[in-house]
C-alpha cells in the first residue's frame, strides 16, 4: 500500500520503547456520497474506523470498525486500497515511550440496511454521529479548524488524508465525465484520440513562426486543445437546427485530427494543418475507410486553417463548423485563466495589477474581435463575451480604488 504522508512530532526519547497499534479507517462511498463521523466536541470530521484487535487484519477492523462507529456494513468486494499514514509522537501513557501507528486506509461500499451502533465511552462522550456529503463536498476546513484550535494529531491527520481523497475523488469524477462525453460524440472516437495523443507526445504547443510557445511554460498540450475543440463541435451540431449538408462523423473524426500535424510542424515548421493530411488520410484508410471518405475528412483538417475563408458563402459547412470549434475554445472565462497563467509564467513576481493590465490589452480586445459566422457559435461567443466582461469589471473593482471612475486613458 502506498504511504500517503509521515507524521513524526520528534518529541520523543529516540531510545525509549515503541507502542504500536495499527488502526484501519474507511473512505466511504455510496452513490456519490461520501460517510464520515461528526465529533460534535470539536465540530470536526473524521473517517470512520479505528485500532486493529489482535488476530485482526486491517480490512477486518476496517468492516468492524465502521460497522460499530456508524451502523453501515462494509461490502468486502468492495475494499480497495487507499494509502498509509505513518504517525509517531511521545506516547500518552509512557512519557519515555513512542506511540507508532500505522493507519491504514481504504475505499470502501456500504450496504443499504444498516445494524446497531456500539460506541464507546469516549466516542459518546465527544458526540461521534455518521453524517452523509456529497463526494464533493468534503468538509475539510472544519477539521483543518479543530486541528488549528486544538492541535490533536488525529485532526492534522483526518484533514490531510481528506485533501488527497478529494483530489482523487475529483479526478476520479472528471475523468469519468469526460470519458462518458467522448464515448457519446461516436463509439471509435476514443481510439482516435488515443492515437492523436500518441502521435503528438503531449509536448506539441508551437505554431508556425513560433506563435503559441509561451503556452508551454504551463503545460498547455495540443491533444487538451483537441478534446475541447472535440466539444465545442458537438455543441455546435447539437445547437444547429438545419442540419442540411452536415456530416456528423465525419466533422467530429476531422476535428479529431484537426491538429495532429503539429506533430510534423513541431520539429520541422511549415503549416500545421496541411501537414496533417496525411497522418489523417493514411490512419483512416488504414482503418478501411473509404477512399473518397478519408480524402474528404483529411480535407478538413487542411483546411481549417483558413480562417479568412470563413465568410465564404459557399464554404463546406463541416469546415465552417470545426473552424468555429477551433476558435471557440481559448476564448471567455478559459481565455482569463490562459492569460493568467500566462503572466505567472512570463514574471515571477506578478501582481493583480499585471494580470488586469494584460486583460485589457489582449483578452478583453480579442474577446470583442468576434470572428464566428453562424448564429449558434454567436451565441456561444456572446455568452463567452458576457462573462469576461463582467469577471474584468468586478475584478477591476476589487483592486482598484475609485474603479468605478475608471474609464482609462483620456
Amino acid at each position: 500500500m502506498r504511504e500517503l504522508f509521515r507524521m513524526d512530532r520528534q518529541n520523543y526519547n529516540p531510545g525509549g520503547p515503541v507502542y504500536t497499534r495499527p488502526s484501519a479507517r474507511g473512505v466511504v462511498l455510496k452513490n456519490g456520497r461520501i460517510l464520515l463521523n461528526h465529533i460534535a466536541k470539536y465540530n470536526s470530521f473524521e473517517f470512520p474506523g479505528g485500532g486493529l484487535e489482535p488476530g485482526e487484519t486491517p480490512e477486518q477492523a476496517l468492516v468492524r470498525e465502521v460497522a460499530e462507529e456508524t451502523g453501515y456494513v462494509v461490502i468486502p468486494e468492495t475494499i480497495r486500497e487507499f494509502g498509509i499514514v505513518v504517525r509517531r509522537q511521545q506516547d500518552s501513557k509512557d512519557p519515555d515511550g513512542i506511540f507508532e501507528q500505522m493507519n491504514y486506509y481504504y475505499y470502501c461500499e456500504v450496504k443499504d440496511e444498516t445494524v446497531p451502533r456500539k460506541l464507546d465511552e469516549h466516542e459518546i462522550v465527544d458526540g461521534t454521529e455518521p453524517v452523509w456529503f456529497d463526494a464533493l463536498s468534503i468538509p475539510i476546513h472544519r477539521t483543518r479548524k479543530a486541528f488549528e484550535r486544538f492541535g490533536e494529531a488525529h485532526f492534522d491527520r483526518e484533514y490531510r488524508v481528506m485533501e488527497i481523497a478529494d483530489l482523487e475523488l475529483r479526478k476520479t469524477c472528471y475523468e469519468a465525465t469526460e470519458e462518458a462525453g467522448i464515448l457519446a460524440v461516436g463509439k471509435d472516437i476514443p481510439e482516435m484520440l488515443d492515437f492523436v495523443k500518441k502521435t503528438l507526445g503531449e509536448t506539441q504547443t508551437e505554431g508556425e513562426g513560433g506563435v503559441g510557445v509561451h503556452k508551454t511554460e504551463f503545460g498547455y498540450t495540443r491533444y487538451e486543445h483537441t478534446k475541447r475543440v472535440l466539444a465545442w463541435a458537438k455543441r455546435l451540431y447539437d445547437a444547429t437546427p438545419d442540419k442540411t449538408g452536415l456530416r456528423y462523423d465525419d466533422l467530429m473524426i476531422a476535428t479529431v485530427f484537426h491538429d495532429v500535424g503539429r506533430a510534423v510542424t513541431a520539429s520541422r515548421g511549415g503549416n500545421h494543418a496541411k501537414a496533417g493530411v496525411p497522418i489523417t488520410r493514411d490512419y483512416l484508410l488504414g482503418r478501411g475507410f473509404d477512399a473518397d471518405r478519408a480524402e474528404y475528412i483529411a480535407g478538413l483538417v487542411g483546411a481549417h486553417s483558413d480562417k479568412w475563408n470563413m465568410r465564404n458563402p459557399d464554404i463546406d459547412r463541416n469546415l465552417l463548423m470545426l473552424m468555429e470549434a477551433d476558435l471557440l475554445d481559448d476564448m471567455g472565462l478559459l481565455g482569463i485563466v490562459m492569460d493568467t497563467l500566462i503572466v505567472r509564467a512570463r514574471k515571477e513576481d506578478a501582481t493583480f495589477y499585471d494580470c488586469y493590465n494584460h486583460y485589457e490589452r489582449y483578452t478583453h480586445p480579442m474577446q470583442h474581435d468576434c470572428p464566428v459566422v453562424t448564429p449558434e457559435a454567436r451565441a456561444f461567443w456572446d455568452e463567452k463575451t458576457e462573462a469576461v466582461e463582467q469577471f474584468i469589471k468586478l475584478y477591476r473593482r476589487d483592486i482598484l480604488i475609485g474603479a468605478e471612475n475608471y474609464k482609462g486613458y483620456r
